[in-house]
C-alpha cells in the first residue's frame, strides 16, 4: 500500500520534534507526500506537518491511506537506528514496518508496529487564521537562549515585538530575565504585539529547531512557529497564557 525510503536520521528528527507535544498522529499518505494536522491532548498546541515525496529516496503509494501512529512507540524504535542507517517504511492494512540497513553492511533489522485507530482522524483539523501583527525570523539558537534564560525564573515567557526591537521577559519570585534582540534575519512589525506563553510547551517545540525559525506574534493571541527539518516542514501554534494584571 505504501513504501518509502529515507535516511533514518531524518525520520528521527521528525519523531523527536513531535514527541512531548502530541501522543499520536493520523498521517495522511497522499500521492504528493506525507502530511497531518494534530492537537495535543490539552488543546494548548497544534502542529501542521508535511514532507513532499521528492524529499524521499523512494516513495510509492498504491492507495492513499491514513496511518495511525503512536508517537512514543515510534520514538523507541527510531532511537535504535544508527547515524548512517537507511530506513524503509512499509505498511499493510493494519501494520507498519520499519527496516534499518546500514549503507555498507549486510545486517537488516526490522521492527513492526500495529497501526492504531485515532478518534476523530476522519475529521481533518483546520489551522486557524491568525491576525498577527509581527513576524520575526531568528537563528534557532537565539530563541533557545531566551527560553533557557526564562526557565531559570518562571514557567511562562512573554514575547514582545516593537518597531525596532524584539524582547523576551520572564519573572518569578527569585528574579527575572530580560533579553533584547536587535539582530534578526527578518523583522516586520505592523503593530506592537505582546503575548505570554507556557515555557514547557515552548521548550518542547524549540528544542528540535536546528537552523532558523519564523515567529508570528500578536496581542494576547496564539503564537505561530514555522521551521524545517531536513525538508520536512513544521508549523506549531501555541495558545497564549493569560497574563496577570
Amino acid at each position: 500500500m505504501f513504501t518509502a525510503k529515507l535516511e533514518a536520521k531524518t525520520w528521527k528528527k521528525i519523531i523527536h520534534a513531535l514527541y512531548g507535544i502530541i501522543d499520536e498522529a493520523a498521517i495522511r499518505v497522499t500521492k504528493e507526500g506525507l502530511k497531518f494536522i494534530a492537537m495535543d491532548p490539552s488543546h494548548i498546541s497544534m502542529v501542521d506537518f508535511c514532507m513532499a515525496k521528492e524529499h524521499f529516496d523512494e516513495y510509492v503509494v498504491t492507495e492513499e491511506i491514513s496511518l495511525g501512529l503512536d508517537i512514543d512507540e515510534t520514538r523507541k524504535i527510531i532511537n535504535r537506528s544508527k547515524p548512517d542507517d537507511i530506513l524503509t517504511v512499509k505498511t499493510d492494512e493494519n501494520r507498519i514496518t520499519f527496516t534499518f540497513k546500514q549503507r555498507d553492511a549486510e545486517t537488516v533489522r526490522r521492527f513492526g508496529l500495529p497501526l492504531i485507530d485515532i478518534i476523530g482522524s476522519d475529521e481533518i483539523l483546520k489551522i486557524p487564521t491568525l491576525e498577527t501583527t509581527a513576524t520575526i525570523k531568528l537563528p534557532a539558537f537565539v530563541l533557545n537562549d531566551c527560553i533557557k534564560d526564562a526557565n531559570i525564573f518562571s514557567d511562562n515567557i512573554i514575547l514582545r515585538a516593537e518597531e525596532n526591537i524584539f524582547l523576551t521577559r520572564a519573572e518569578g519570585d527569585s528574579g527575572k530575565a530580560i533579553t533584547e534582540i536587535k539582530e534578526w534575519l527578518e523583522y516586520s512589525v505592523q503593530e506592537k504585539a505582546q503575548s505570554a506563553f507556557n515555557l514547557s510547551y515552548l521548550t518542547d517545540i524549540a528544542k528540535s529547531i536546528e537552523d532558523e525559525v519564523t515567529i508570528d506574534l500578536g496581542n494576547k493571541m496564539p503564537l505561530k512557529l514555522t521551521f524545517t527539518l531536513d525538508n520536512a516542514e513544521f508549523m506549531f501554534i501555541l495558545a497564549p497564557r493569560v497574563e496577570k494584571e
